[in-house]
């Protein structure tokens, strides 16, 4: 057996200190292959699941969601894969049936490569709202929204979409030249935050339309997902 490097044992009690931190953080990790099949969870989420970690790691990752969201956890986990890396609001369930609501924010795993290999979620628990409507204590309004508008802008910092005037971007930037006018209409939308159904619906045209216009985009400014082209339009202010 090959004797450990130096190196190799340097590192290994801060990769234990690690592991302490990502197993009892407060809130759940949850990674999955590019066929949605779970590869990793932590102990966190385990415990809000009420799973041991050999009952999810190697199954698919559609077993902690409602089966009403199989389709959309289907789509979304496609739109993660293809760079869209803004939070979700989901409905977990827990090995019971019994479920709470939280938010999944993803990010992407490539290898040495540049490849995609999979996709890592940190996932929130929102549940305590419901906690306390169950207990029969109403949460007073004036301290929860001011509270819940403060974690969405941490959140919106933290999965990368920046937050902060969304109408500041300048659509009449020169650097927007060669869109056409529709194209500058989705890419207005999509700063605001929504998605490509809700585009659709409001400009009146498929959803397939939208992301051929997307794909225009990406190609007319030189970025490669929906993530890079929000972060890249925030810059041009008015």
């Amino acid at each position: 057996m090959q004797e450990p490097t130096k190196q190799d044992t340097n590192l290994a009690p801060a990769h234990r200190d690690l592991m302490t931190v990502v197993e009892t953080m407060n809130c759940g990790l949850l990674a999955s292959d590019l066929d949605g099949i779970v590869v990793f969870a932590n102990k966190r989420l385990l415990d809000w699941l009420g799973y041991k970690k050999e009952e999810i790691v190697g199954e698919p990752n559609l077993n902690m969601v409602i089966p009403e969201h199989f389709g959309l956890i289907l789509a979304e986990g496609q739109a993660i894969r293809e760079g869209d890396l803004r939070a979700r609001l989901i409905v977990a369930r827990r090995k019971d049936a019994t479920t709470f609501p939280a938010l999944l924010i993803p990010q992407q795993f490539f290898d040495e490569e540049g490849v995609l290999q999979a996709t890592f979620s940190i996932i929130v628990d929102l549940g305590t709202v419901q906690t306390a409507k169950r207990v029969g204590v109403e949460p007073n309004p004036a301290e929860v929204v001011p509270a819940l508008e403060e974690i969405a802008h941490r959140l919106r910092t933290i999965s990368g979409v920046p937050a902060g005037d969304l109408r500041s971007v300048d659509l009449n930037h020169p650097a927007l030249d060669d869109l056409s006018p529709r194209e500058k209409e989705v890419l207005h939308h999509l700063t605001l935050g929504d998605r490509v159904s809700n585009i659709a619906e409001q400009l009146f045209i498929s959803e397939h339309t939208v992301r051929n216009h997307l794909k225009s985009v990406y190609r007319k400014t030189g970025v490669k997902s929906q993530a890079e082209v929000i972060k890249w339009a925030r810059t041009l202010r008015a």
